[in-house]
């Protein structure tokens, strides 16, 4: 994007320009607005959409939402309480691993679940816009703000500056890409089909990953007042493109779930997909350049299984507001319009960009690390055989397995984690501290 010197008569001035209406573009212009800041969301698509994801928040997830007040609108869509993950190797036997205790993770529609929380964000004070796009960036500097060109829903060019600019534009980042910080994809190729199914028969109170040389299946309960609505989502390694998936992936997912050993009373029918994804593993050069940082999957994808995803999304969200409004007595008067006043750029932010940097890549460094042991396993055949065994025959390592990827792997679920309903929300921390006991867990 060509650096211009000044404001440009048509220019809109902000605090904060979030691009990207998921969980970690909404929760992050939420909290900022929260916190005074004058901001700003635009997604490409109207919402509510339909999305490839496992649709699955684990209980980890479910804590942030009930620290940052949000669980409310959330419980409000008819999730659907899970109890924990089966895990089948195809043809091989099964495992069952539960959450600690009386905890829930939640299965979702990214439907209803990402509008709850767009929602939100807007009767916070953010001003959203869809069916808006990013066309250039330049990510700003010490002491110049970011500048953003957008292509309006009517196809009208528009102009924002901005004291910061948050790309939480998932895998394919535009953000990302516009800033010099996306790199080409690399890594186990991997790409995904999700599905919205109806049926009846398996029990709705976990979901199952059934798994096969170079395929992954899950199948987990979604929330929706009749009971009877599923996600299905199709991961294949050595696959980059979900064109190649589309001719035959229904075929080989309802297969694999046959070789499952799932039972119905009513076969699954196709209401609502495919949607695509893919390929996975998109690292980046760094979560922040000048005036801009990434959150949720654009600050790099690296897991379809265990990391990343929605628990993933929150967690940025949090670190990335609490990074930017640490210590911040630097607010606007309400009452001065964007429009009619000029960008006062804090002389913080850089180290408080810095600050967000650390700490994610700290707080990730588990995730990668479990993801790298867990790829590591199933290519070899040797190791894939024995661990899968292990998960079959000896009394507890399939929970483990869970409770690591998917609640509180530090402590294995020794701290106890939300039980729903919400009864007695406890008391309000911040949201980097409500972020630091948990991962992520959900096939996404």
């Amino acid at each position: 994007m060509t650096h211009h010197g000044g404001k440009g008569p048509d220019d809109v001035e902000l605090d904060a320009l979030v691009v990207g209406g998921g969980p970690s573009g909404s929760v992050t212009a939420l909290l900022l607005a929260r916190a005074g800041w004058q901001v700003e969301l635009v997604d490409r698509t109207d919402f509510p959409r339909g999305k490839a994801c496992g649709e699955c928040l684990n209980p980890a997830g479910v804590a942030i939402l009930r620290e940052l007040d949000l669980l409310e609108p959330v419980l409000a869509t008819h999730p659907a309480p899970l109890e924990g993950w089966e895990i089948s190797p195809l043809s091989e036997g099964r495992a069952r691993g539960r959450f600690s205790g009386p905890d829930r993770a939640l299965g979702i529609q990214r439907r209803t679940f990402d509008h709850a929380l767009l929602e939100a964000a807007r009767t916070a004070g953010v001003r959203v816009r869809t069916g808006t796009t990013l066309v250039e960036a330049d990510p700003g500097g010490r002491g110049e703000p970011a500048r953003v060109l957008l292509r309006g829903p009517a196809g009208q060019q528009e102009r924002r500056r901005s004291r910061i600019l948050i790309g939480a534009d998932g895998l394919r980042s535009r953000v990302a890409r516009a800033i010099g910080l996306a790199l080409p994809p690399r890594g186990p190729t991997r790409a995904s089909l999700t599905w919205r199914v109806a049926a009846r028969g398996p029990s709705r109170r976990r979901g199952r990953l059934l798994l096969g040389r170079g395929c992954t299946v899950g199948f987990a309960p979604v929330g929706d007042p009749q009971g009877t609505l599923w996600n299905l989502t199709l991961v294949l390694t050595g696959s980059d493109r979900t064109g190649e998936l589309k001719g035959s992936g229904w075929a080989r997912a309802i297969e694999s779930l046959g070789d499952g050993g799932i039972v119905w009373s009513e076969p699954p029918e196709i209401v609502d997909g495919p949607w695509g994804s893919g390929s996975f593993h998109r690292p980046v050069r760094g979560v922040v350049r000048g005036r801009t940082l990434l959150v949720g999957d654009a600050a790099g994808y690296f897991d379809p299984l265990t990391g990343q995803g929605i628990f993933r999304a929150l967690r940025s969200a949090c670190l990335a507001a609490d990074s930017l409004t640490h210590g911040d007595s630097h607010r606007l008067p309400d009452h001065v319009d964007s429009a009619d006043r000029s960008i006062r750029l804090h002389p913080g932010d850089m180290s408080r960009l810095e600050q967000y940097a650390s700490t994610l890549d700290h707080g990730l460094r588990w995730s990668r690390r479990l993801q790298k042991t867990i790829d590591w396993t199933l290519a070899l055949e040797p190791a894939r055989r024995v661990s899968l065994s292990a998960l079959r025959t000896l009394p507890g390592v399939a929970s483990a397995l869970i409770r690591l990827t998917g609640d509180r792997p530090r402590t294995l679920l020794t701290v106890p984690s939300p039980t729903l309903p919400l009864t007695n929300p406890r008391k309000r921390t911040s949201p980097a501290d409500a972020a630091a006991h948990g991962d992520s867990g959900h096939l996404s």
